[in-house]
């Protein structure tokens, strides 16, 4: 049992090791290209008034941490085992993985929700939709009606918190822009 358990923990460290290989080089190259575009922004009374001092800092040690994320997967044997997945792999098999079904279920709702729903609609409204399909997919433990309940709450408030009390507008038009054009 305890044997089981045992080859259960090292093929979770191996994958992981797999996947953290892959995330330190795009987090590193990210962040190369954050720090890329700072040096490129204007610094109109030096760097302490540069507007990319902050994403510089940041991105240097975002840098740093994939780094070390990149020598701790080195160790580990990452490379290695991203070969041997790779070898494993099978688009077959994979198009049936519940896990890679629900990974395009939410890079599909994602991207409808980003290039169709946002600035077409307004933001509540195309967030309703958003979360209640999502919710739909992926929680379908709270029924309808607390489905309904959440998608319609949460945009309306957070759009208000945003609007009226952080003056931060949202993407597109909004409910509460509706309303002071109605009430005018």
């Amino acid at each position: 049992m305890e044997d089981h358990a045992d080859r259960q923990q090292d093929s979770r460290e191996d994958t992981m090791a797999a996947i953290d290989f892959i995330s330190s080089v795009l987090l590193m190259a990210f962040s190369i290209g954050v720090a890329l575009w700072s040096l490129q922004m204007p610094r109109p009374g030096g760097w302490s008034s540069a507007p990319g001092l902050i994403p510089l800092f940041l991105s240097t040690c975002t840098f740093f941490m994939g780094l070390g994320l990149l020598i701790s997967s080195l160790r580990n044997k990452g490379i290695s085992q991203l070969v041997t997945k790779y070898r494993a792999f099978s688009p077959s098999q994979s198009i049936i993985d519940t896990k890679v079904k629900r990974s395009l279920w939410i890079i599909l709702l994602t991207a409808f929700y980003f290039f169709v729903l946002l600035g077409r609609i307004p933001f509540e409204f195309a967030s309703f939709i958003y979360l209640a399909s999502s919710l739909y997919i992926f929680w379908r433990k709270g029924g309808w009606l607390k489905i309904i309940l959440i998608s319609a709450l949460l945009p309306f408030v957070m759009s208000g918190l945003f609007r009226v009390i952080f003056i931060v507008f949202m993407p597109g038009d909004s409910v509460f822009d509706w309303l002071v054009r109605y009430l005018k």
